[in-house]
């Protein structure tokens, strides 16, 4: 029998393999979710304590808040956030919460910001929110709600001393926009290691080639659809 929600098992174990071949995930932590009702009070997650690159769209958890179903099989960070951001955030369908490497040191430095030094982090210019309020694991409401609101006008958040979380409409978009945001980060943080100050371009470019990027949104759907494409033919498993 077919699954009710194949094809977001499907989408979202492609999301899982991909940003493990992309080293996206540290080690068998981080978590993805992609809501599969209009109220994003159902959502489908990944288990915890399981590497990204062994998942298949059946190992995916369905978690329901309004019954508590799953609630005890997936990570209660997990859960308690992204079942937040999944009810109160516009437009959050789907959200990656991950470790990259060079994100995540980004988020270590006292400035976070991420620069307008070329064109992919022109692509980040004013869309990013930064929380430097870190208290520990996420292990109450208090904690997820905070962080919550903190995606209210962004859906991109680099947490201080924790990582990244990043919110969209949908799979193909949220993992457009991480993957490219590591790659901003790795390009900034390269920088400053030459020691040289960094060639920011102005104001007016990077808000023309920042919404340049929005235009081309579709280019998203592009991305996703030929990483696909690989996975079907050198993992096909990941949507069993």
């Amino acid at each position: 029998m077919v699954d009710q929600y194949y094809r977001e098992r499907s989408d979202l174990a492609a999301v899982l393999r991909w940003a493990a071949r992309e080293d996206l995930q540290e080690a068998a932590g981080n978590h993805c979710s992609l809501s599969v009702s209009d109220s994003g009070d159902k959502f489908l997650i990944n288990p915890d304590g399981r590497y990204f690159s062994t998942l298949k769209g059946s190992d995916l958890i369905l978690v329901d808040l309004n019954d508590h179903t799953g609630t005890d099989q997936a990570n209660i960070s997990a859960w308690l956030l992204h079942g937040q951001i999944l009810q109160k955030v516009e437009k959050a369908k789907c959200v990656l919460h991950l470790h990259p490497k060079y994100t995540t040191v980004l988020a270590t430095l006292v400035d976070s910001t991420i620069y307008p030094i070329d064109q992919v982090s022109m692509r980040f210019y004013g869309r990013v929110a930064f929380d430097s309020e870190f208290s520990g694991m996420i292990v109450d409401q208090t904690e997820a709600d905070r962080l919550c609101d903190k995606l209210t006008e962004k859906q991109i958040l680099i947490m201080g001393n924790h990582g990244v979380t990043v919110v969209a409409p949908t799979v193909a978009l949220a993992f457009d926009e991480i993957y490219h945001l590591e790659r901003a980060c790795e390009t900034l943080v390269t920088a400053y290691m030459t020691g040289q100050a960094l060639k920011v371009v102005s104001e007016e470019i990077a808000n023309r080639t920042s919404q340049d990027w929005q235009n081309f949104s579709y280019s998203a759907d592009l991305h996703f659809s030929e990483l696909r494409k690989v996975l079907d033919i050198e993992e096909p498993d990941y949507s069993d």
